[in-house]
């Protein structure tokens, strides 16, 4: 293919065959207009973005760039060119890494990168640089030289694809054997996913397991199947519904797997916060754990809390003394039941701050009414299987 005048094109432009010419060995005039259909001209395009790979647009992976949210993906993109020292890379497997940028070279999200790592060499996809990839990298090691990062290599080119693409052919493969094996050798396991790395020094292959096994034996029959390192990796069911994805109830895509495969670290406390009721079947997700939307409203309500008194709180009112059983923090109002006359009542914020003012409003007793009270909506299930729900 010959030269192309440099007519600083990115990845998805649509190129004019009329400026650059027909793609012939020898040189044609500028000025030579030709009349081509509109399946040659896609066909040009596919072809110079994916055989011309350069720091201004390399390979993409869509696959990856549709599952982050458009807001991230600008952000980041508006802070590439401010620092390029740090880059975080994602994996085939969801595996998240960050790399140092020796040699600043110009990098886009969601391109193919080559990445040096401790045995070899691996391809992932760019899903961070600039002040959010450094950013990632002061919480993971504060202050630290980046000494303990390894380098990136260069920017993916055609071939290269071709070969990540050959790996995951085989990955299905080595998913298969690994399978028939377990059953072979009754390994009370199920397999995730395998992943090659770029070089193939390494088959690393995740599974579940609902307690430790004994893999020795797999490990054998698999390095001598692929002649190559194995790592069998543990996973948790969490991690699993992040590789495989899937729809929640709310019929969009799982958020570990739609939102970046950001790992989720939710507890009971938010749910509680929310004033959710604590239902093993309402608040556990596909994985057997919290759902992971537990956390995008959870800072709201933490904050309208600061509002009200706790629940269960001692409010002096002429019909007797009350207890806050529930905030309704959109209406901002406070629900209380009085046990002496056997009634309810709401209250708005500015009864309550009059109220407070008249050190009208008691904390809360060290007593079980609260439990009692809303025995039901607090225990719909066992605290055992509840706390089950916290672990990741």
């Amino acid at each position: 293919m010959a030269d192309i005048p440099d007519m600083n094109i990115s990845v998805g432009d649509t190129i004019d065959l009329d400026k650059i010419g027909k793609f012939h060995n020898t040189t044609t005039k500028k000025d030579k207009t030709t009349n081509t259909s509109a399946k040659e001209a896609d066909s040009a395009k596919t072809e110079y973005t994916e055989s011309n790979p350069s720091h201004k647009g390399g390979i993409i992976n869509e696959k990856l760039k549709v599952r982050f949210s458009v807001s991230c993906f600008k952000y980041q993109q508006n802070d590439n060119k401010k620092r390029n020292d740090c880059v975080e890379v994602t994996f085939n497997n969801r595996r998240k890494q960050l790399f140092r940028n020796p040699d600043n070279v110009e990098l886009n999200n969601f391109e193919y990168i080559l990445v040096q790592v401790e045995n070899g060499m691996d391809m992932g996809t760019v899903t961070a640089c600039g002040l959010i990839a450094y950013d990632k990298y002061c919480q993971s090691y504060g202050d630290n030289p980046k000494k303990r990062l390894m380098p990136i290599i260069r920017v993916a080119d055609q071939n290269d694809y071709e070969n990540l693409k050959r790996n995951a052919e085989e990955e299905k493969r080595a998913v298969e054997k690994t399978e028939e094996l377990a059953e072979r050798f009754n390994l009370d396991m199920k397999v995730t996913d395998a992943d090659w790395q770029f070089d193939r020094q390494r088959l690393t292959v995740s599974f579940t397991a609902p307690q430790r096994i004994d893999f020795r034996l797999l490990v054998k029959e698999l390095a001598r199947t692929f002649r190559t390192r194995i790592e069998l990796r543990q996973i948790s069911t969490r991690e699993e519904a992040k590789r495989i994805g899937g729809m929640g109830p709310c019929g969009r895509t799982l958020c570990c797997a739609g939102m970046g495969g950001e790992n989720c670290h939710v507890t009971l406390d938010h749910a509680r916060v929310q004033q959710l009721s604590n239902n093993v079947a309402k608040l556990s997700g596909y994985c057997g754990r919290l759902k992971c939307c537990l956390l995008y409203e959870y800072p709201v309500y933490a904050e309208a809390a600061k509002k009200f008194p706790a629940l269960n709180s001692r409010i002096l009112l002429p019909e007797g003394e009350a207890r806050v059983i529930k905030a309704d923090i959109f209406k901002e109002t406070v629900f209380v039941h009085i046990p002496k006359a056997g009634i309810y009542k709401s209250l708005t914020c500015d009864e309550l701050d009059v109220l407070k003012e008249n050190k009208k409003v008691l904390s809360p007793p060290d007593d079980n009414y609260h439990h009692h009270h809303n025995s039901k909506h607090e225990y719909d299930n066992n605290p055992e299987e509840l706390k089950d729900l916290e672990k990741q």
